[in-house]
């Protein structure tokens, strides 16, 4: 039985044909390569290595080098993801409980989230555009597009919390909620397919 690689991700199909779309990053058929190493090639293999990285990009900054040897992206990326979550437990039991202390901490949570995104989304842009090819398929944009939510997010909660230090214990305070909700829920989705491109699950 033949198997194709996807060029995108790495992910490998077993089939006579590529599959229309591939599973895990959603790229087109055409870009499935068959795999013609006489060793049986895994189910899934790993996202590219630096060679196959330079090989699509030769022209791959310095920049882009380090970011993809120091796993700059991944590590970065762990920082709002587990920062946010603990925000948001915060400013609940703020409202809650009408604690100033957990109030404050919640803002002191969501300003290094707010520091952290724009290396967060540089990092993954860069990685998009030379480890991905800057591929356009729906997981992509839907991640990009979680990434920016996650961002304008924290500047709007951040901006607001800064001109009205009481709105966690004000009348707005469930409106001001939610937004951290929406901000949770876009950096988990955005999480889960980062999850899905690394293990192709």
């Amino acid at each position: 039985m033949k198997q194709w690689k996807c060029t995108v991700c790495g992910y490998v199909h077993t089939g006579p044909e590529p599959p229309e779309k591939c599973p895990v990053c959603g790229a087109d058929k055409s870009m499935f390569v068959e795999v013609t190493s006489s060793e049986t090639a895994p189910e899934t293999l790993p996202a590219p290595d630096k060679q196959d990285i330079q090989a699509k990009s030769p022209e791959i900054s310095v920049i882009a080098r380090l970011i993809h040897t120091l796993h700059a992206h991944p590590i970065t990326v762990h920082i709002p993801n587990g920062v946010i979550p603990v925000t948001v437990l915060f400013l609940a039991i703020t409202i809650l409980f009408k604690s100033g202390s957990f109030d404050v901490a919640a803002f002191y949570n969501l300003t290094v989230v707010l520091l952290a995104m724009p290396v967060v989304l540089f990092t993954g842009y860069v990685e998009w555009k030379t480890r991905y090819q800057g591929s356009w398929s729906l997981l992509f944009i839907t991640k990009i597009s979680c990434g920016i939510v996650v961002f304008v997010s924290a500047i709007v909660l951040f901006a607001w919390r800064a001109i009205d230090p009481n709105v966690s214990i004000g009348p707005d305070r469930y409106l001001f909620f939610l937004l951290h909700i929406i901000m949770l829920a876009a950096a988990a989705v955005a999480g889960h397919l980062g999850g899905k491109l690394v293990f192709k699950d």
